[in-house]
């Protein structure tokens, strides 16, 4: 059987080892279940568009990267408005603000954006890495971490916790896995799902397992690998795709979110998509392309580039329409639904 007859059938039935929906009519969502936006809870069931579950609206450079010269955020909605117009266009419905406490997420522009777009918003919160955490987060123990944390997401309306991430070109550090361990803590107590960073692509020394410690991370404190997304999946050189698809056999979700961008090539991460298809697991990925207003490009002309560039090489590759509505439609919204604790 050839591959696109394989992709064909997997349009049509869940062959995946999961117990995972059969089509989009047989999506279903626990009762009570939302997706927390920055201006009001919305049901799943309304977001009927493509998701992206990690972009960047809110941003400072300056404390991510300080040798960097890029500048940001612009504190003026409107140039983020004038692109999302045209990622609503491209149909884009709802994005995540993958902004964290220590990288200078703007809440209030976040909602100001929010209030005058047709797109939901949905803010994040945690500690993204070790170079950026606070200086009291090493006093802190796992608890006191996850007590910020709760009280952050609650005040700031989080609708996820991330991204949660390590430092570039090394194995998780002590103080990393600590944070790492209090975000599931955190997660334990409202159920807000969990995004991560990782280091795939910036270096020769960073273990090719680093997303399955990351879930090892998590599930330590007791989180169901199913409320949790392994990003920066696509910037790991894997044809394969051996260690992604390790991921999802666990329950997680793996997330190409540096498509477009990043070292490995397109082609490379449709070639990685298509074995992971292949090995039946459609319901396990989410796309995006980590994009930032603030370093754009010719070459990566705005927020909806998953669905205007990357889309169309997946249909390409033999990915049809049905597929890619599960993927970008059904997935995220899965992903991002929670029962918020009464």
């Amino acid at each position: 059987m050839e591959r696109r007859e394989i992709l064909r059938l997997l349009a049509c039935a869940a062959v995946a080892p999961l117990q995972t929906p059969a089509s989009r009519e047989a999506l279903t969502f626990p009762k009570g279940a939302t997706i927390r936006t920055v201006l009001r809870d919305v049901s799943p069931d309304t977001l009927t568009r493509a998701t992206l579950f990690h972009e960047h609206l809110s941003f400072e450079w300056a404390r991510v990267a300080p040798q960097s010269n890029r500048s940001g955020p612009a504190k003026d909605a409107a140039p983020v408005l004038e692109q999302l117009d045209v990622a609503a266009a491209e149909g884009v419905g709802c994005i995540v603000d993958a902004g964290t406490n220590d990288v200078g997420r703007d809440n209030a522009l976040l909602r100001q954006i929010a209030s005058r777009t047709s797109v939901h918003i949905v803010a994040c919160g945690g500690l993204y890495m070790e170079r950026t955490y606070p200086q009291d987060v090493a006093a802190k123990s796992e608890d006191q971490i996850a007590d910020d944390l709760v009280s952050d997401a609650n005040a700031a309306r989080y609708g996820a916790f991330g991204e949660i991430g390590e430092t570039s070109n090394a194995p998780m550090s002590a103080a990393e896995r600590k944070v790492f361990r209090a975000v599931g803590r955190a997660h334990l107590r409202n159920h807000l799902p969990i995004f991560t960073h990782n280091a795939y692509g910036t270096g020769p020394n960073v273990p090719k397992d680093a997303g399955l410690r990351q879930l090892d991370a998590f599930e330590s404190v007791g989180v169901s690998p199913g409320r949790v997304a392994i990003g920066h999946s696509c910037c790991l050189d894997d044809p394969s795709a051996d260690v992604v698809k390790e991921i999802a056999k666990r329950g997680a979700y793996v997330g190409f979110d540096r498509v477009t961008g990043g070292l490995v090539p397109d082609d490379k991460k449709v070639s990685m998509i298509l074995a992971f298809l292949d090995a039946g697991y459609i319901d396990r990925l989410l796309l995006s392309s980590d994009y930032n207003f603030t370093a754009r490009s010719d070459a990566r002309p705005g927020y909806g580039i998953t669905l205007t560039v990357f889309a169309p090489k997946l249909r390409k590759a033999g990915v049809t329409d049905e597929m890619l509505r599960r993927i970008t439609i059904d997935n995220p919204r899965r992903f991002l639904a929670f029962v918020p604790v009464s």
